[in-house]
């Protein structure tokens, strides 16, 4: 698992960080999400290795989906904290590994045209 959590430090803007926040999922509970910014907990955690085919032939790029989520929470004015596998990180660092990974997918299938040719 390649997990991806946030943190989100407490000030007077929850409201618009939870809309965000069940914009990108809205399984999130708005209590769920108040309770964790309050507590200083994970917010939301998102898992790089997931797959969904149905995305995939819909054209969904959940990654570009989740960073641009980050983005609008900072935008919006939110301290965000980013964790890898549990480990204090930066945006600058997920960043690159998303598009390393993105890197890796198209070498991977272009390797895979070329053998099919």
């Amino acid at each position: 698992m390649n997990l991806v959590q946030l943190k989100i430090q407490k000030d007077g803007s929850l409201a618009s960080y939870i809309k965000i926040l069940r914009k990108f999922d809205s399984s999130l509970t708005i209590g769920g999400i108040r309770q964790n910014i309050e507590n200083h907990d994970f917010v939301i955690a998102f898992d790089l290795d997931h797959y969904d085919v149905v995305e995939e032939l819909q054209g969904i790029d959940r990654k570009a989906l989740f960073m641009d989520m980050i983005k609008n929470l900072c935008a919006a004015g939110a301290r965000v904290s980013v964790y890898q596998n549990g480990v204090l990180s930066s945006m600058e660092r997920l960043d690159h590994r998303l598009r390393t990974m993105k890197e890796i997918a198209q070498e991977v299938e272009k390797d895979i045209d070329r053998e099919t040719e």
